[in-house]
């Protein structure tokens, strides 16, 4: 063999090793990384199908089902007006000298309101009383002598008439003194005032304005198909979007015992029972009155309440899904509507994201503390435990 042929024999066999050798240092690297991965995939957890459907659940939030009163009732708009509202004027003319109450005071009847001068009157009592005196002792003399017989009847007669007119002059000039006082004729509050001290009034001057804030009422017309369902002394409630939060008790007063033939309606007049807290005449209420009660009804709230097809439903939260249920509806009050039938007290209703949901729908409440909070499902089974890793 030549030189040559030699010489190429020998290069293509030392390319040979090298590729050989290079082959097996790659292959160690491989293998190398196969068991890493292999190792993370061992580490990884399995997939958690449950977690998954917790993470499709709705957030909601529920209100509990209660026991609790409800009433049906007949609701109507009036305002509150007083029974009785007097304006005060004197009986006398003369100059005022002292007020002795001012508008919002409190006064009783029979208690001083104001005091004109009287002057003139005491001058007046003082002059009748000199004069009966006088007419007494004539009178007196005289009917010594008439039992003597030294004067006729007639001027026995004459004497005993002057006497009486005597009396009627004091007594005259007393109500004259008295009436420069002027007084409440009935219990109640001073709504105005309308003199100052130094006016002039006379009988036709109007002084104050009087009402009795105990005595409110309220008018309302009632439709005549109701005239059964309304009677005297039938409880009521008032209350007013002026005063949110707060009502009034109240009674049915009286009836008219007659339909309007024009407006087909009876009037109903509803007292205002008395309170610290009692409303102010001229506020504008609602009245109702109740016709029917439910001491213990189970109620659900009004906001809970979802409208379909003319129906009413609720979404109850059982086992981690809202169900869709039919409201039966009793009587409505406030904020509160009465459940009559597959509702009962402790259920959890969805009141906030009911529109997002359909029955059996999975859903997560997020009103409730963290010790009660339910699970989206409640058959849900733990998590399995992480895979070993590859090198325990």
């Amino acid at each position: 063999m030549s030189t040559l042929t030699r010489t190429s024999c020998a290069l293509a066999l030392g390319a040979a090793v090298a590729f050989a050798a290079g082959c097996s240092k790659k292959a160690p690297a491989a293998t190398a990384e196969n068991t890493t991965a292999s190792a993370d995939a061992a580490q990884k957890p399995a997939e958690d199908p449950n977690a998954a459907k917790a993470a499709d659940a709705v957030p909601v939030e529920i209100e509990t089902a209660r026991i609790g009163p409800v009433a049906a009732f007949l609701s109507y708009n009036s305002t509150i007006e007083v029974e009785t509202a007097v304006d005060v004027y004197p009986e006398t003319t003369g100059l005022v000298e002292k007020l002795l109450v001012e508008e919002g005071d409190r006064v009783k009847a029979g208690q001083i309101l104001l005091q004109l001068e009287q002057d003139e009157q005491v001058v007046e009592v003082k002059d009748s009383e000199v004069n009966l005196a006088r007419l007494e002792s004539t009178f007196n003399r005289s009917k010594e002598l008439s039992e003597r017989g030294l004067i006729n009847a007639q001027e026995f007669e004459s004497k005993r008439f002057d006497l009486e007119q005597a009396r009627l002059r004091l007594e005259r000039a007393r109500i004259g003194l008295e009436n420069t006082t002027v007084r409440a004729p009935v219990d109640g509050v001073v709504t105005e005032r309308f003199v100052q001290p130094g006016a002039r009034v006379a009988g036709g001057t109007k002084l104050f304005a009087l009402m009795s804030l105990d005595d409110m009422i309220a008018r309302v017309h009632v439709p005549g198909r109701y005239l059964d369902a309304v009677s005297e002394q039938q409880e009521a409630r008032l209350a007013s979007d002026f005063l949110p939060g707060r009502s009034f008790d109240g009674w049915v007063k009286r009836i008219s015992p007659v339909v309007d033939p024009k407006s087909g309606t009876f009037k109903v007049t509803v007292g205002v029972r008395p309170g610290s807290e009692a409303p102010r005449p001229g506020l504008f209420v609602n009245v109702r009155i109740i016709t029917d009660r439910r001491d213990a009804a189970t109620l659900v709230p009004k906001r809970a309440v979802v409208y379909d097809g003319g129906e009413r439903y609720v979404f109850i939260v059982r086992d981690g899904k809202a169900a869709r249920v039919r409201l039966a509806a009793g009587y409505e009050e406030g904020e509160a509507v009465e459940a009559v039938s597959d509702v009962t007290a402790g259920d959890m209703i969805v009141v906030l994201g009911q529109n997002a949901l359909k029955d059996q729908s999975p859903v997560r409440v997020v009103n409730l503390p963290a010790a009660a909070a339910i699970p989206a499902t409640a058959t849900a089974e733990a998590a399995p435990a992480p895979a070993p890793s590859a090198g325990s």
